[in-house]
């Protein structure tokens, strides 16, 4: 068993310097520097090999309980700490404080940086097409305080949706952290819901006391007058702005001064869909068992920036709802369309452009890294260029803050190297000649080694010994190293410093001294270099607020131009947007399916939904029919035309749209103990619940996964309940197999039917993808599991249970032949129609009968046919 730290553990120095650090940082993996390694012990060493594919083994074998130990080579820190990360986890790092060469008895050492997932803002620690969000929630009476702060960008955003929209909200969002108060600091009531709504959600889970997020202070003195407004509106908001920058303050061990771009989100501005829309629509994840190719974000973007990429996905998860806002997006996306010289110019500018975005926000908190500010520099010196590329194009609008920074460019080009190094303190940061100690700290050390050069020579003529050589090492410093058959000619002023077994080595008074310089002045180089770097990131960090104007400009142009290029690649079309209840498509594609077939081969399809008098389309056919792709690619088209983007269809007219719900595709939830029906039936209920005029509904195969007749009254009923005056009237496709909800459209006028179109030859059938109007005549599901393999005795049979089930048999009429012909025949009671069918002939006869004029005779004659009849049926 692995002995808890402090506990059983062998006592050294070491151990115990560990144990002091390990219990400031208990919930993190602690990477330990040793030397060229990071090592783990104890419990974080038997994880961490677990999880990270490292060798266990352990410190001081021969002790009785030895220590539980692995670790990985320094240089490889990132990628293991990046992989810990992505699961969940949180990294402490303690690194070597000083020189282990200089050290007196134990190195000193110190935590350097602590990581979390939703806290880091170094590039290999992140996803560069999507935001990377800390979530701090506290939970109100009737709302939930949502603050999403994404600390390697600056935003943070302040909601505060009720109870009831809380899931879908957060299911939007990409949340790397979430951060909630101690369930013992809430009442039990406010924790349980908040535990609700988190409830399969992806991302750590940090937890703070409730009193950190009780201090409105904190946010109103970062953030000023500017957000004050803001604030006083959301209260719950504030209180859980005030837990995400105290804990991120905590995290980075400085002010997060980066977090400066606030913004309120309403729930009113947008287009809500839910966690299962997303997920069956696959936005941005494929399903289980699926491929990236099979997303619509693998083929929507087309972005060339980190940035442009953030803010395309940013509009694919909360998508416009204010037609202004939309008008403005779809001319900005025309434009570039119609410019396809200038877009195709701007697009190449911007590749080679670093992530300004997340760059001003290392500059703002003290991370950024000389490389870093050598590519602020190549950024800023590139603008014009791009403001060039813009000038008279649908983006003139963002030339002024294309204009770039002059001043800071000119501050960095004098001051940086051309290629910076990835690390302050270890030198060739600075220019020459932008600092007079700097340069000359850096000729006295050039000169001390063109002397020490130069020594070779000199001392092989002086002493006569060719194959004599200088040479360094970090213990002894400089040498001069004569060989065995050369010891003989060593000058007296040589003092002997090592002996090998081949040479030995030895100093002179003069080599000490010019060493001394030499070493002395390069420690110095490098440390007033790096106060030189400090004093120019924090001068950079003025220039902040005008970076990330600079950043968002390009963001936004990227992202407008890549959904151009995506119209103009894919033959997608401008919606005309409007505030009706119509929606119309001509010729619409599925935007995914379309792109993995061969070309030219999807079948387009139509659609037409008008809430006065076509509000609910009825869609029956076969499987393998194309019903699903069909509610898909409306339901996409919709999403996309009020994300600004053209849409896959050859005409489209849309009324805006509030809210999107899909219950398409089967699921079983067993995470959360649910089955298919009942995780279809929950989904079906949130759309009862919370749909409007306004919204867009797709059903697919509602009441499957129970018994038949269960499944059709649910469906039915459901039907009449979204047609109902009364009910939520939304425009609504339900593809179903249930035939008989088609007899609907004789009492529901809003309700019509459509079916998908087969074509039978001999036996078979070929599914031809179109959608016709009417409804289907069969389902032709015995077809399919032909295609699908079935074998010929299992078709065959199933054709007679078919056969039997059609003309109203009763299960003991379906039992297996053999043993239908090993029992007795009994007659059977045929179950009664349930939609108005003919009734059986004998009870038709039995109806007509006149009984006062039957004798009885002729009444036993009657029942003894009856029953010959029903026994051979």
């Amino acid at each position: 068993m692995t002995p808890a730290p402090g506990r059983g553990a062998p006592r050294t120095p070491l151990m115990d310097q560990y144990l002091g650090v390990k219990r400031e940082h208990a919930d993190a993996f602690l990477f330990f520097r040793l030397g060229d390694f990071y090592e783990m012990f104890f419990d974080d060493a038997v994880r961490a090999s677990a999880l990270l594919g490292l060798t266990l083994t352990s410190r001081n074998k021969q002790d009785p309980e030895p220590v539980p130990m692995c670790g990985i080579p320094w240089h490889q820190r990132d990628a293991y700490i990046a992989r810990l990360l992505r699961l969940g986890h949180k990294v402490a790092v303690c690194d070597q404080l000083e020189d282990p060469a200089q050290a007196k008895g134990l190195v000193q050492r110190g935590v350097t940086e602590v990581l979390t997932p939703g806290s880091v803002t170094g590039e290999a620690f992140l996803e560069a097409a999507a935001n990377n969000f800390l979530a701090a929630l506290w939970p109100a009476a009737d709302v939930l305080g949502v603050c999403l702060a994404d600390a390697s960008t600056g935003e943070v955003k302040l909601a505060e949706p009720g109870w009831e929209e809380a899931p879908g909200f957060l299911s939007r969002v990409h949340v790397a952290e979430w951060l909630v108060p101690d369930a013992r600091d809430v009442e039990a009531a406010a924790a349980a819901r908040l535990e609700a709504v988190l409830r399969g959600l992806p991302g750590a889970r940090s937890t703070a006391s409730a009193r950190r997020f009780l201090d409105p202070a904190l946010p109103r003195a970062r953030w000023g007058a500017a957000a004050g407004a803001t604030l006083a509106a959301l209260p719950a908001a504030a209180g859980a702005a005030a837990a995400a920058l105290d804990y991120l303050d905590r995290v980075q061990g400085g002010a997060a001064l980066q977090l400066n771009r606030v913004e309120r989100w309403s729930e009113e501005a947008v287009l809500r869909y839910d966690a299962a829309t997303a997920r069956h629509l696959e936005l941005f994840q494929p399903q289980p068992g699926g491929e990236p190719a099979h997303t619509l974000w693998k083929h929507l973007n087309l972005a060339v920036t980190g940035a442009g990429a953030r803010r395309l996905r940013a509009w694919l998860e909360r998508p416009l709802f204010e037609l202004d806002a939309l008008a403005a997006r779809h001319d900005a996306v025309a434009g570039w369309l119609a410019a396809g010289a200038t877009r195709a110019s701007l697009r190449e500018r911007l590749k080679a452009l670093p992530d300004l975005e997340r760059l001003a926000a290392r500059v703002a908190c003290g991370k950024a890294t000389p490389r870093d500010l050598g590519g602020l520099r190549e950024a800023l010196r590139r603008l014009p260029a791009i403001a060039d590329a813009v000038a008279g194009s649908p983006a003139a609008a963002a030339e002024a803050a294309l204009a770039g920074i002059p001043e800071l460019e000119e501050l960095l080009r004098r001051a940086l190297t051309d290629e910076p190094p990835p690390l302050s303190r270890d030198g060739g940061v600075i220019r020459a000649g932008y600092d007079e100690r700097r340069d000359e700290l850096d000729a006295l050390a050039h000169s001390g080694k063109r002397w020490i050069a130069e020594l070779e020579a000199a001392e092989r003529a002086r002493t006569g010994i060719p194959s004599l050589k200088v040479g360094y090492n970090r213990v002894f410093g400089y040498y001069l190293e004569v060989t065995r058959p050369h010891l003989d000619r060593v000058p007296q002023d040589y003092e002997r410093r090592q002996t090998l077994t081949t040479a030995e080595r030895f100093v002179t008074p003069g080599l000490k001294a010019r060493e001394a310089e030499v070493l002395g002045a390069e420690e110095k180089l490098r440390a007033l270099e790096h106060e030189l770097f400090v004093a120019l990131r924090a001068a950079a960090a003025a220039f902040v607020e005008r970076i990330q104007r600079v950043a968002d400009a390009l963001a936004r142009l990227d992202a407008e131009a890549a959904l151009a290029e995506v119209a103009a690649r894919y033959g997608w079309t401008r919606p005309a947007m409007d505030d009706s209840d119509r929606l119309e498509l001509e010729g619409a594609r599925h935007p995914v399916v379309e792109r993995l077939l061969p070309r030219g081969e999807f079948v387009p399809n139509d659609c037409t939904l008008d809430g006065a008098r076509r509000q609910i389309l009825l869609i029956t056919g076969p499987n393998m029919g194309g019903k699903s792709t069909y509610l898909r690619q409306v339901a996409l088209a919709v999403l996309l035309a009020q994300s600004g983007s053209f849409v896959p269809a050859a005409r489209a007219a849309v009324g805006r749209v509030d809210r999107l719900f899909t219950r398409v595709g089967a699921a079983d939830r067993l995470g959360s103990g649910q089955s298919t029906f009942l995780a279809e039936t929950s989904e079906t209920a949130d759309i009862l619940r919370l749909a409007t005029p306004r919204s867009l509904v797709l059903l697919d195969e509602v009441g499957r996964g129970t018994a038949t007749y269960d499944g059709l009254a649910l469906a039915w009923a459901v039907t009449e309940h979204l047609h109902a005056a009364e009910g939520p009237r939304p425009r609504t496709l339900f593809a179903t197999h249930y035939h008989e909800l088609t007899q609907l459209a004789e009492s529901l006028p809003r309700l019509a039917n459509a079916h998908v179109t087969v074509e039978e030859s001999g036996g078979s059938v070929v599914f031809l993808h179109a959608v016709a109007e009417g409804a289907a005549d069969r389902s032709y599901g015995i077809h399919v599991a032909q295609l699908a393999g079935l074998p010929a005795a299992v078709i065959e049979r199933a054709k007679e249970v078919l056969s039997e089930l059609e003309s109203e048999r009763t299960v003991e009429h379906l039992e297996a032949p053999a043993r239908r012909r090993a029992r007795a025949p009994r007659p059977a009671t045929p179950q009664l129609p349930l939609f108005g069918a003919a009734l059986h002939p004998v009870l038709e006869e039995l109806r007509g009968l006149e009984l006062e004029a039957l004798t009885p005779l002729e009444a036993l004659n009657r029942i003894a046919a009856w029953k010959r009849r029903c026994g051979e049926e």
